[in-house]
């Protein structure tokens, strides 16, 4: 067994290198369509591992309906709805197209989607822009009229605006992003307040010199201003570009992916590559945003955004945002004790990404399906809220079932042939 152990820590620390090594920059936002390899017009992708759409949540089958519509392939739900169920439309997760979501994750082929690369490893990842402070939205489980209008703004204004920019600027290297923000109180998932702010500036002065409309411009600039979370889905894809490189590492216990639809959460784990291996979505520990809601009418934890948690980030570090922390109406003390959870959960620190409360100790690094159980604690995952009929009611955070990382260390003990 020492043989396999020493194995396991070899191959361990070779995935999270991998991983620290990653150089994400953020280069473009264009059309799904002309970047994600393998996008079509008639496909719609989703968060979390495969699943039907008998089996999806309301607020993503909303979203999928409300996608046909916008994309031109039906004139309303009732059609839209004759399409997905007659198998017209393809159904399938962001992460089998290198691609990730927020919320229900819902990205059509007209969608503008952020485009990172990872310069060191040379892999491309996406991810479609936050859709801003409406409580409406396709990834908040919506579909009426305002939200189908938002999603042509989307395409025709933001999209154009951040993509022209980003090429006059050169991108912008999110690696130092997220290092900063850590440093000035983000943790990266619910708040990217920091985050925000540095990629604002960066981009505001190309914005302005761009030749467009002022009245476009103008546009764009406010909605990124007035969107303090506005950073996390170019944080997914930065995430998702960083993962990629570490799958199949032989013998690696280490979570290379995280997502859950709404149904159900999901894992992937290095060294098997892109088996997904499941458990029950959570119900999510919310505060929520008007007292006619409560946990009787939120949906269960839903989106890939679990993917910075997989980084280290979100939930791994709330003692690197006692502002959040407050947020949840916890304290400093329930957030170090979070954060020392999260490290004992991983293989590692990061040698570049560090919390400053902390004495500028480097975040926790590369989560082990093998302490997780040995330790009997699962990652926190940061989130926000969706009502069981759609609509963004709150925020909170949820656990990761232990199911899945039982059923990784299974695979993997089958992989290694070890007798658990």
């Amino acid at each position: 067994m020492s043989d396999i152990t020493a194995q396991i820590d070899e191959a361990n620390q070779q995935a999270i290198q991998i991983m620290m090594a990653g150089q994400p920059v953020w280069i473009g936002c264009k059309p799904a369509l002309e970047v994600i390899p393998g996008m079509t017009k008639n496909t719609v992708l989703h968060a979390g591992p495969p699943i039907s759409w008998e089996e999806m949540c309301i607020p993503m089958r909303n979203g999928v309906l409300g996608a046909v519509v916008y994309e031109g392939l039906a004139n309303n739900i009732d059609e839209a709805q004759s399409l997905v169920d007659g198998g017209e439309i393809l159904l399938a997760p962001c992460h089998s197209y290198s691609s990730v979501g927020g919320m229900t994750g819902i990205t059509s082929a007209s969608m503008p989607v952020h485009v990172v690369h990872n310069r060191k490893y040379d892999t491309y990842a996406y991810c479609a822009p936050h859709e801003g402070s409406s409580p409406k939205g396709f990834g908040w489980g919506t579909n009426d009229e305002e939200t189908i209008q938002h999603a042509h703004w989307l395409e025709d204004e933001l999209g154009p605006v951040l993509d022209a920019a980003l090429e006059a600027c050169g991108g912008i290297d999110l690696r130092e992003i997220i290092g900063r923000s850590i440093q000035m109180g983000d943790e990266l998932h619910s708040r990217c307040v920091a985050a925000t702010g540095h990629i604002t500036r960066q981009l505001a002065p190309h914005i302005i010199n761009l030749d467009l409309p002022t009245s476009m411009r103008s546009r764009v600039l406010e909605f990124m201003l007035d969107s303090d979370i506005f950073a996390l889905h170019v944080v997914m894809a930065a995430g998702r570009s960083i993962i990629e490189p570490a799958k199949g590492v032989p013998y690696s216990s280490v979570v290379t992916t995280m997502a859950r639809n709404g149904v159900e959460f999901g894992i992937k784990v290095s060294g098997l590559g892109d088996t997904w291996f499941t458990g029950p979505a959570q119900p999510i520990e919310s505060i929520f945003f008007s007292p006619e809601w409560n946990a009787e009418v939120a949906a269960p934890d839903i989106g890939d955004s679990s993917i910075v948690e997989t980084i280290g980030l979100g939930g791994m570090i709330h003692a690197a945002s006692p502002s959040y922390a407050n947020a949840l109406n916890n304290n400093f003390a329930d957030a170090l004790a979070k954060t020392e959870d999260a490290y004992a959960m991983c293989v590692s620190e990061h040698n570049s990404w560090m919390i400053p409360y902390l004495d500028f100790k480097g975040i926790p690094f590369g989560i082990d399906v093998r302490k997780v159980l040995q330790l009997g604690i699962t990652p926190i995952l940061d989130t926000a809220t969706v009502h069981v009929n759609g609509g963004k009611i709150g925020i909170g955070e949820a656990r990761a079932p232990f199911e899945a990382f039982e059923l990784a260390l299974k695979a993997l003990a089958i992989e290694w042939e070890v007798t658990m």
